[in-house]
């Protein structure tokens, strides 16, 4: 190319690239709806709800998506009820149903307006939304607690048996949703409380069966109550089948990860069944070991080795007494117990700190004053 040429050339090219540049610093589609939800915030964090709820519904007019526009109505409808106006925030969920049927706030939009109803309209009606939304939407992230307060209302109206009726005539359309488990876990929940112990426990078996884990949510409170409930009804060794059921799905970790709620307890549980209704302290003190050994993150790892200790000073052994509290004075010597391990065996050294009076009496049998 000749000079001339390029000389020609190089306005045409500077045109160009200012075309670039000026669309890149225009305004980007969408931010009108960004403007407008800052606004809203801002308005809300503020405490002043009504310019939040008209920013927001400003954001909703400008919104380019549909859940952009969802969001902002939700939005304005928690505005609104900040506000106490609850005429004006039943109009705003309305009109997300309205605008979005199928739309991903919509499910969140029936169980707020349900709750509008109850609180601030016509309760049973608005009881009955609850219910119909809960069916619609089991799967939702508000549908576990609102069938708790649904068999919660029916109990106050008309006792555990009332509330138990109520679930059999509802539960069968959620079952095989994701509530499935909630219904049968509930269902013996309720005939306990209506005092059939045996029923109760069949049916907490049955739903953490059905629901085995890592798929069931309400696996372990199951099994752990079924365990509660067998050894109240005099089967011990029944109810630690069902702890060691609850263990078996255990996944150890070093970070204690994987380690849920009622774990520790059971293997706790199984401890003191073996040692209070079968009276085999050999087992007892085997499992009270496990929980110090084998559940590194619990924080009843001290209770156990304190526990351990006692039985075998209680067995007539007292050098194995002193070699459990002495391992629990060093590797917890946090705990409560650890300024009290020459209590227990008085060949250890004293600690520099006394030891609580309450655990005193506690390992002498005194009584509490």
């Amino acid at each position: 190319m000749s000079r001339r040429a390029s000389n020609a050339a190089a306005p045409a090219l500077a045109l160009a690239l200012a075309a670039l540049l000026g669309a890149a610093c225009a305004a980007a589609p969408g931010d009108a709806y960004l403007d407008a939800m800052a606004k809203g915030s801002r308005a809300y964090h503020a405490g002043r709800y009504r310019e939040a709820a008209r920013a927001f519904d400003g954001a909703a007019a400008r919104a380019e998506r549909v859940k952009d526009r969802d969001e902002a109505r939700l939005l304005q409808a928690r505005s609104f009820e900040r506000a106490e106006a609850w005429g004006e925030a039943r109009a705003s969920y309305e009109r997300l149903l309205a605008e979005s049927p199928g739309g991903p706030r919509s499910a969140r939009a029936e169980f707020e307006l349900a709750d509008l109803a109850i609180a601030h309209g016509d309760a049973d009606a608005g009881w009955a939304m609850l219910l119909a939304a809960t069916r619609r939407h089991p799967s939702h992230g508000l549908a576990r607690g609102a069938l708790k307060r649904l068999i919660q209302r029916e109990e106050e109206r008309a006792g555990a048996g009332g509330a138990l009726a109520w679930l059999r005539r509802h539960g069968p359309a959620l079952r095989k949703t994701a509530l499935d488990q909630d219904v049968g876990y509930q269902t013996g929940l309720l005939l306990e409380r209506s005092g059939d112990r045996e029923g109760a426990l069949r049916a907490l078996v049955a739903a953490a069966r059905a629901h085995p884990y890592p798929a069931g949510n309400l696996t372990d409170d199951a099994l752990f109550r079924a365990a509660e409930l067998a050894a109240a009804l005099g089967r011990p060794r029944e109810a630690i089948g069902y702890l060691r059921e609850l263990l078996a799905s255990r996944e150890p970790a070093i970070t204690g990860s994987y380690e849920r709620e009622r774990f520790d307890d059971a293997q706790l549980q199984i401890a003191l069944l073996y040692r209070d209704a079968l009276g085999d302290h050999a087992a007892a003190r085997r499992e009270l070991r496990k929980l110090y050994t084998d559940h590194r993150t619990s924080i009843l790892r001290d209770d156990a080795l304190w526990a351990e200790a006692k039985l075998w000073r209680a067995d007539g052994l007292p050098a194995e007494a002193c070699a459990t509290v002495a391992l629990l004075a060093r590797e917890l010597p946090d705990s409560r117990y650890a300024r009290c391990a020459q209590a227990l065996c008085p060949s250890l050294p004293a600690a520099k700190r006394p030891c609580a009076d309450y655990i005193l009496r506690e390992l002498d049998g005194r009584e509490e004053p």
